[in-house]
This record gives C-alpha cells, sequence and structure tokens, in this order.
C-alpha cells in the first residue's frame, strides 16, 4: 500500500478505527482455527486506503482487537436473544460490521443503529451501502446524540467499542448520565475500558499512529458505573488475557499494582429500573 494521499480522510480518534478493521480482516491468519469471521473487513480495509503506519498490525493489538469484538459479539447475541424487538446502538460505531456479521444469528426484528462523527459517517455510506445499521452524524458529548434512538418497544444495547478511552473524565460521566436518563430503564452498556494507571500512561502505541490520546479510564466495571447514577455493574469481561500467554502472565503481574483490577476488560452495565 503506498505511503501517499490515503482515501479514507481520517485523523485523530477518527483514525483508530483502522487497527481494528485490520484485526478483523485478518483474523484468521492471526488466530489460526478460530470460529470468528468478518468476510466484509478484507474488501472494506483495502478501499480504506490505509498507510501501514496508520494501523497498528503487531500481532497483540491486532488480536487484541479480534478477541474485543468476539466479546462485543456475544453481548450483542445474548441481548438480541432475549430482547428480539430491542436496539443495537453503536456509538463510534467507526467500519463496524456487525449488523451482518450477526444477521444470521440474531433474529431479523433487531434494530440497529449507529454513532460517529460526519466525516466516518460520509466513509460508511460509501464503503458499507449494504449495512443495515442507520448511521447519524452526532458527537457523544452532547446529549442530542440520544435522539437518534425513536421510541419502540424493547430496550436498548448501546456498545462504546473502543470510545471512551478517548472522552475526559467529565465526558464520560456525561455519556453515562444522557444515557442513563434519555434511553431509561432496561438500557444496557457494553464498553470496554482501561485501568488510569494505563490508560493515563500516555504508553500505548495507538497515539504514536494516529496522534489520538487515551484521557480517561475505569478501575473496574463497577467504578465505571459508579461514575453516574443509576448505573449497575452485571458483567466484566477479560480481554487482554485472551491474547495469549504472554499477556495473561502480565495482566497477573500488573494487578498486584493494580489493587487487584484488571489493565484492561469489557463492562456490562445497566440502567436500574
Amino acid at each position: 500500500m503506498s505511503d501517499h494521499s490515503p482515501v479514507h480522510g481520517l485523523s485523530g480518534v477518527a483514525m483508530t478505527l483502522l487497527t481494528p478493521l485490520y484485526g478483523r480482516a485478518h483474523a484468521q491468519r492471526l488466530i489460526p482455527g478460530t470460529e470468528f469471521s468478518d468476510p466484509q473487513a478484507t474488501r472494506v480495509l483495502q478501499e480504506t486506503g490505509f498507510r501501514e503506519s496508520e494501523v497498528l498490525t503487531d500481532r497483540s493489538n491486532a488480536v487484541g482487537s479480534i478477541h474485543r469484538a468476539v466479546v462485543f459479539d456475544a453481548i450483542t447475541r445474548r441481548f438480541a436473544h432475549t430482547h428480539p424487538t430491542g436496539t443495537v446502538l453503536s456509538v463510534g460505531i467507526g467500519l463496524c460490521t456487525r449488523d451482518q456479521r450477526l444477521a444470521d444469528t440474531v433474529p431479523d426484528s433487531v434494530r440497529w443503529l449507529g454513532v460517529d462523527v460526519p466525516e466516518v459517517v460520509e466513509l460508511r455510506e460509501r464503503l458499507l451501502p449494504d449495512s443495515r445499521a442507520r448511521v447519524h452524524a452526532a458527537s457523544l458529548t452532547a446529549p442530542e446524540w440520544t435522539e437518534v434512538v425513536e421510541a419502540r418497544p424493547g430496550p436498548v444495547l448501546v456498545l462504546a467499542e473502543g470510545v471512551l478511552m478517548y472522552l475526559a473524565p467529565a465526558e464520560v460521566t456525561g455519556f453515562l448520565a444522557d444515557t442513563r436518563h434519555h434511553l431509561g430503564p432496561g438500557t444496557r452498556l457494553a464498553a470496554d475500558f482501561f485501568h488510569p494507571w494505563i490508560a493515563l500512561s500516555g504508553l500505548h502505541p495507538i497515539s504514536r499512529a494516529t496522534g489520538a490520546r487515551f484521557r480517561s479510564g475505569a478501575r473496574s466495571s463497577t467504578g465505571l458505573a459508579a461514575l453516574s447514577p443509576g448505573w449497575k455493574a452485571v458483567a466484566e469481561h477479560p480481554v487482554m488475557e485472551r491474547i495469549g500467554p504472554a499477556q495473561r502472565v502480565a495482566a497477573a503481574a500488573l494487578r498486584p499494582l493494580l489493587l487487584g483490577h484488571r489493565p484492561y476488560a469489557v463492562a456490562e452495565l445497566t440502567v436500574a429500573s
């Protein structure tokens, strides 16, 4: 791929969507024998016109993005089968193809929505014209983003995949408050998070690749829920430990330093009735 004139037109935080796309596109090579498959990812990745320097192609980050997708897929399947008329809303949807990837395993009655910045929405329309998700341009730092969810039977599952760490602490708190206030009881949230010591260290290579930086973290799923009244943690899923033996050893070594907490995980929260 040429290092000149990428056609995707992305910068900063928006450009971070290329790394999980790369991971999904190369899943079969990176994790031999995996059941995970994203048939569209290879085509979409090439059509972005990405440059290698913009993407974390190392095995650890690429495989981590795949395992994160597997966790979010499993959460989405469980929600969809429990709430077949529910809504799945991906905030910071990027070039996620979950709506099509899970089409054969979730009810057709599930509604798919997405929110992202205008340049990503335009890119999605160009590269994923057959997506089932209706995607809207909106900012997560203003409550108006919740207006994309029109009233209909069934609760809402909000997916914040690779999103919250780029928001300032006050913005994360505002996002949680807006979600609870506007989407109401029964709303669920799945969000990945880094422990603050990891997030704020400035050492993650995504910053060098894209210029984006992590601005916040959480000590646990319970800690994330506690940032805004009305939320309750219902599950916490490890991700780093799934990558490989070295990452399991590193995660175990870090936990005493992090007072028993995980360095990186996916939280499931719910709004209390």
